[in-house]
């Protein structure tokens, strides 16, 4: 057994190798790292006033996902998508603890209440896809900005990851 630690969001994962994507927040292999090699205050990031806002408009965009996916994951006729949107709840939330780290503030009190959906997987599935690229593309574009390193590498991570949502949108399609 041995102890990985992501960079991206800092969680410890047990097991015999890396696994291939943080089961926290889902980034991709590369930023799994020995405990020993995390650095002190990663998250001790000096923000310029852009950066800031970048952040605080992350934060409430995983907040909104998070709420969505629960929303979604409280449907009864389709197990199998609910448990998928279930667990995509949990790595948004996580984007969103990470970004409320970065910025030093408490995760917004209402992120593990579910939100509203659209009422049929259809069209929760047409709205995830649509988020999702939304997330992707904006997390690319605060990454190109931001004069920061860290922020360069988180929002760099999580565009992926959200990219990896989109991919998991067109698998869940075949469930509906």
């Amino acid at each position: 057994m041995k102890m990985y630690r992501c960079r991206i969001c800092g969680e410890t994962y047990l097991g015999s190798e890396a696994p291939s994507h943080c089961p926290f927040c889902g980034a991709h292999r590369e930023s799994m790292i020995a405990p020993e090699e995390y650095p002190a205050g990663i998250n001790d990031v000096h923000l310029t006033e852009s950066e800031r806002a970048d952040l605080e408009a992350a934060v409430e965009l995983e907040r909104s996902n998070t709420r969505f996916y629960l929303g979604m994951a409280e449907r009864r006729d389709n197990d199998t998508l609910r448990s998928t949107y279930k667990r995509l709840a949990r790595v948004e939330a996580e984007h969103c603890s990470l970004f409320c780290k970065l910025l030093k503030i408490d995760k917004p009190a209402d992120i593990a209440i579910p939100g509203e959906t659209t009422g049929t997987w259809e069209g929760d599935i047409a709205e995830s896809l649509r988020r999702e690229t939304k997330a992707s593309a904006l997390y690319a574009e605060f990454m190109a900005r931001t004069t920061s390193a860290r922020l360069a590498e988180v929002f760099g991570a999580v565009s992926i990851v959200e990219t990896d949502h989109i991919a998991l949108d067109g698998v869940a399609k075949g469930y509906v």
